[in-house]
């Protein structure tokens, strides 16, 4: 049986199967009218886009701001993951725990262009529960930190059964928010990145460096200060948002591409992030699908 464990995040698209890794960027645009473009196209219900790094600057690419943009054009991530590593027995994938609505959308999309593959749709977070729950405790909070959005799942184990009792999501509070407050701390002589959206600066933020008329300047102390803001902030939001739940869990997993942006300390000493966080919830998803 092959299984994929499909991971479609609004910063990046993480992929897990047998013996295969593989990540790219989120975007999508329409493919070009260029018969000497050499691009890797998706063809789908007659219209024709292209995948990642291919898309990230062309003048023709396509939004996804919302689940809403996600879910309608998740169908073109998994065409082109496809058309890579060949079709799939069961593909697991997930959603925002706040998205359940979208469920059966994403369902019927995805389903669109791989009529004979076994589709299961996991809360996000919960797919970093099947990666770990060998290595933790029988109680957890999970902490995933993505690109939009951080999610959180409360969970315990009682007689081998995993039980959640408590996912929520925190809108706006992902890795765009630790750009945000880099991008707000910049010093005048790096004013011209200031007026940068926060999406644009996220590569430079992720290098530790901008290219100012021909020269390289470090961000590396503007960054490390975002950070510790950052961890305070989301810190304080976890607490406020799951109150006693946070004190009384034994465990806390922080996982996701965030995970490499915040200090663990911060967030108590029992903390646990798995190695290659980015990958956990598509690894959880892989697993998930092999059980089946």
């Amino acid at each position: 049986m092959k299984v994929l464990g499909l991971d479609i995040g609004f910063g990046h698209t993480k992929v897990v199967s047998d013996g295969v890794k593989m990540k790219f960027p989120t975007m999508i645009a329409y493919a070009p009218n260029d018969p000497y473009a050499e691009l890797d196209v998706v063809n789908i219900a007659g219209m024709s886009y292209v995948v990642g790094r291919d898309a990230r600057f062309s003048q023709f690419g396509i939004e996804i701001p919302t689940v809403a943009e996600l879910v309608k054009y998740a169908p073109v991530f998994l065409r082109y993951v496809t058309g890579i590593l060949g079709e799939f027995d069961v593909v697991v994938t997930g959603l925002p725990p706040n998205c359940k609505a979208y469920v059966p959308v994403l369902k019927q999309n995805l389903e669109s262009v791989a009529s004979g593959t076994q589709f299961e749709i996991l809360p996000q977070g919960v797919g970093i529960l099947y990666d770990v729950m060998d290595k933790i405790s029988d109680e957890v909070i999970i902490v995933d930190i993505g690109y939009n959005t951080v999610d959180c799942v409360v969970a315990k184990e009682h007689q081998g059964v995993w039980k959640k009792s408590q996912v929520v999501t925190f809108e706006g509070f992902g890795v765009m928010k630790c750009v945000e407050l880099m991008r707000d701390i910049l010093p005048q002589s790096l004013e011209f990145f200031r007026n940068r959206s926060a999406s644009r600066l996220l590569d430079a933020f992720e290098r530790g460096y901008v290219m100012l008329d021909g020269e390289k300047v470090a961000l590396d102390s503007f960054k490390a200060e975002a950070q510790r803001k950052y961890g305070e902030i989301l810190m304080a939001k976890i607490k406020q948002e799951l109150k006693g739940d946070y004190r009384a869990m034994a465990q806390v997993v922080i996982a996701g591409g965030g995970a490499y942006y915040i200090d663990p300390k911060q967030f108590g000493s029992g903390v646990y992030v798995p190695q290659e966080p980015e990958f956990s919830q598509a690894r959880g998803y892989y697993k998930c699908g092999k059980e089946e």
